[in-house]
């Protein structure tokens, strides 16, 4: 962490997105009057997934759920952990679609793997499932 206290706020989905989003501003205006500076990190299931094959697919990113998962183990973190899904098989075959259709070449969930890349595959994206922050997080 730096000098300058920072709060971590973070970027969920669907209805909690709404919210969260609206709050961002308000959080983000108060911090800076006391020279507090507010970063966000990605832990919505889009986010997730992309991590998860970040090595297969053109562009970085960044597992911020690891990363927190390792700052809120020191006393000076400050994270706002916003409500998240708890990604269903469904959930995250419609979120490997919308990210297909916004460009990214993440591939397709694999039902009944049957190589060892299919396997693999299935393993990445069975760990974004289910509520995967909350272990991590709390």
């Amino acid at each position: 962490m730096t000098e300058t206290p920072d709060i971590i706020y973070t970027k969920v989905d669907e209805s909690p997105e709404l919210a969260s989003a609206s709050l961002f501003p308000i959080v983000r205006a108060f911090a800076a009057k006391a020279g507090i500076n507010v970063e966000t990190r990605d832990i919505s299931l889009g986010g997730r997934v992309l991590a998860a094959v970040s090595d297969l697919i053109d562009g970085d990113f960044p597992d911020h759920l690891a990363e927190l998962g390792e700052l809120v183990k020191q006393p000076e973190a400050n994270v706002i952990k916003l409500p998240n899904i708890s990604a269903s098989v469904p959930q995250l075959l419609a979120t490997i679609k919308e990210l297909q259709d916004q460009g990214f070449a993440v591939p397709d969930y694999p039902n009944d793997p049957t190589t060892d890349a299919e396997r693999d595959i299935k393993a990445r994206y069975d760990a974004v499932k289910g509520s995967a922050v909350n272990p991590v997080l709390r």
